[in-house]
């Protein structure tokens, strides 16, 4: 039986929004949240799709290059905010949980979760990794969270998911991911001090 510290990968699908690369100058932290982003396409080894806003451009070369393998499911463009498309909506039946990552947090990240929680199964099954969203105004990203977090989705970081996915770490396979994530340790800590909102000056992150 799962426990409920896990996150069983073969029943979750990983969503990528909007990280066009023309978005790249204008989005705060851009640079930081598509290499954590990147490291969750590597290290997740899960069912994995891509939006992109139609007329908009590629996706950021980090993202892009990493979105290849059985477990890519393909790109689907869309015109609205919500990533729950017509074409994306059928396959939400194969899976329990949702990670969201992309941008814009308030827009296409909140409406998102919002359309995945009017379904009772998905409470605190839709996770919004922190460390993976940002906007253009970066005073945004705060209070998208508290209201996804309000809403019945859960916010963690991708290191903790990651881990979360590895179950009690005892399943040799995963390993490499322990490896992951010591290699983006730091990148993994620029991400956390960019885009986390802080409660106090006292609790950035100390630059070592």
């Amino acid at each position: 039986m799962t426990r409920s510290r896990e996150v069983d990968r073969r029943r979750t699908l990983l969503m990528i929004c909007d990280c066009h690369e023309r978005y790249r100058e204008g989005t705060h932290g851009f640079t930081l949240m598509a290499q954590s982003i990147r490291k969750m396409v590597i290290a997740s080894r899960m069912a994995t799709l891509l939006t992109e806003q139609n007329g908009s451009g590629p996706t950021a070369k980090e993202i892009r290059s990493e979105l290849t393998g059985p477990h890519f499911l393909g790109t689907y463009g869309k015109d609205c905010f919500s990533m729950i498309t017509d074409e994306v909506r059928p396959l939400l039946k194969n899976y329990d949980n949702i990670i969201l990552v992309g941008i814009e947090a308030h827009v296409c990240i909140l409406q998102t979760a919002l359309d995945l929680l009017e379904e009772d199964r998905f409470h605190k099954r839709v996770y919004i990794l922190a460390d993976c969203i940002s906007a253009c105004h970066e005073l945004e990203i705060p209070l998208a969270l508290d209201r996804m977090r309000d809403s019945g989705a859960v916010v963690t970081t991708s290191e903790a998911i990651l881990f979360q996915l590895m179950g009690d770490g005892t399943n040799f396979d995963d390993k490499f991911i322990s490896e992951l994530i010591k290699e983006e340790r730091e990148n993994t800590a620029k991400a956390l001090e960019t885009l986390l909102p802080h409660p106090s000056n006292t609790a950035a992150i100390k630059k070592t």
